[in-house]
């Protein structure tokens, strides 16, 4: 049943292994010249640092520590570099370059045994010299709703019809238009959606899809929304089911569940390190962070900003949930997270499709039958905003796999909804014109464009965000793609 909960606008499906542990994440400082030692469950130093070194390993002594490891899984190498080779305060100053592997070896993943203990071990790091940033890591869930499977199993048909997000703007991205366009369909492009389970032999999605790392979640809520999600992008364009904005572009999955724990940021890396450039990584994500515990985008945690960059050097384009907390990233109590940073990602908000009547159930008296959602192309009520926020899809009504309220019955893999929801079906859709985009371009120059190219193309061509009453374009999401104009700046 969808809810509205203190983070936010969010699913009330979802389930987890039985023990998900939390863990604390510490940002070592460049110059700090402090590492995670290779072959121990310590911090190593050389000697001009060994007073920082053994300060941070008697805080540990102080907790029952059950693993202590590398965020990113950095290779021993690179922990031995970043132990006797970190720059001084003074290289620091003077602007030596630090690299992207030396960044990421200074991420520390610290399991403890009582995961009530985290609060505490955050606010001793905290107060040493040697570390950044420490933090508990984000227990990030799908940013969608959850309609229930009501829907009737009288044999599968076809729902294209119901897509309206495929059709030509104001409306729609204006995708069919495009599809006769050399790589229009996201020919040679391959897209990596990162959350936690997918139903990868539905009936309506290609076949081969694999998972390329991290763990399944065991759940039918994680699988209803990892499958809807692909369903938006890379179903199969036949005379049943949906249609795919880009169904030519190849899709691989990626777990964030890895090694037990919740690890966004490393599936990112992964990810990365699997793709090549002009290929798309959707994050499909939100969390609870920020001074109201409200559910906010995955960048606004330093080591997934951090993995976020890394794969956008690499010239991969990610696109990422805005969230739905219904928050203003441009709070003063946000300056100096990555909620006001640029990472390089395509941060996407949801905004009001231009079915914007939608009946209401699932929320009980909370929202009336037949509720009226706002102006088309405006923010709808959850959507988080802000200067980050790029552009915006459909937050509702979007017809695509699973769930069962469109078509249910006792065949899961032949599930299909009409209300899939949240950032979570806006982001796909985002993501679906990024393949087509990068598609073309390599058909038409040889090359992808880089992702900064393509988010520059996606906000100058796309279809202007509306102002509402209830939420005005300060509250900024940006404007929906225009695949005709977008292909047509190339």
């Amino acid at each position: 049943m969808a809810a509205q909960s203190k983070p936010g606008f969010v699913k009330g499906d979802l389930s987890l292994p039985d023990r998900v542990p939390d863990y604390v994440v510490a940002e070592l400082r460049y110059d700090s010249q402090v590492a995670l030692a290779p072959t121990a469950m310590a911090f190593a130093a050389p000697p001009k640092a060994e007073k920082a070194k053994d300060r941070l390993n008697k805080v540990l002594e102080n907790f029952d520590v059950k693993e202590l490891a590398s965020q990113f899984d950095m290779p021993k190498k690179q922990l031995e570099v970043r132990a006797t080779m970190a720059p001084t305060p003074a290289m620091v100053a003077a602007g030596t370059p630090v690299t992207t592997e030396f960044a990421l070896s200074g991420f520390v993943q610290i399991q403890l045994k009582k995961d009530k203990d985290c609060d505490k071990l955050v606010r001793q790091l905290e107060k040493e010299e040697a570390v950044w940033k420490a933090y508990r890591a984000p227990r990030p869930v799908p940013a969608a709703a959850a309609p229930a499977p009501e829907g009737r199993a009288a044999g599968s048909r076809n729902f294209e019809p119901a897509q309206g997000y495929l059709h030509d703007a104001p409306n729609g991205i204006g995708a069919m238009s495009i599809w006769n366009k050399p790589g229009g369909k996201g020919k040679g492009i391959t897209i990596c959606d990162i959350e936690g389970a997918w139903l990868l032999d539905h009936e309506d999605l290609p076949s081969g899809i694999r998972l390329i790392g991290g763990d399944m979640i065991d759940d039918l809520g994680w699988r209803n929304h990892g499958t809807a999600v692909l369903g938006e992008m890379v179903s199969l364009p036949r005379n049943i089911g949906c249609v795919g904005i880009s169904h030519e572009a190849k899709a691989v999955v990626h777990s964030a569940m890895m090694g037990g724990v919740f690890n966004a940021a490393g599936a990112i890396i992964a990810a990365a390190n699997a793709l090549k450039a002009g290929d798309a990584i959707l994050i499909e994500l939100h969390a609870p962070g920020g001074p109201d515990g409200k559910y906010v985008a995955m960048q606004f945690w330093p080591d997934i900003f951090a993995a976020i960059r890394t794969a956008v050097n690499k010239g991969i384009v990610v696109v990422e949930a805005a969230g739905n907390g219904d928050e203003n990233f441009d709070r003063s109590e946000y300056a100096g997270t990555g909620l006001q940073k640029d990472s390089g990602a395509i941060v996407v908000g949801a905004g009001v499709p231009p079915t914007n009547y939608f009946d209401a159930y699932g929320f009980g008296a909370s929202l009336p039958p037949y509720s009226r959602i706002g102006t088309p192309r405006g923010r709808i009520w959850f959507s988080n905003y802000g200067v980050i926020v790029n552009v915006q899809g459909w937050g509702w009504h979007v017809t695509t796999l699973a769930y069962g309220d469109a078509q249910g019955g006792a065949k899961e893999k032949a599930w299909y909804s009409h209300r899939f929801s949240g950032t979570s079906s806006a982001s796909p859709i985002v993501t679906g014109a990024v393949a087509c985009l990068q598609g073309h371009a390599k058909a038409k120059l040889g090359a992808p464009l880089s992702p900064k190219k393509v988010r520059d193309i996606l906000i100058a061509t796309g279809t202007p965000q509306q102002d509402d009453p209830a939420a005005p374009l300060a509250q900024k999401i940006g404007p929906q793609p225009n695949l005709a104009k977008a292909l047509a700046a190339i």
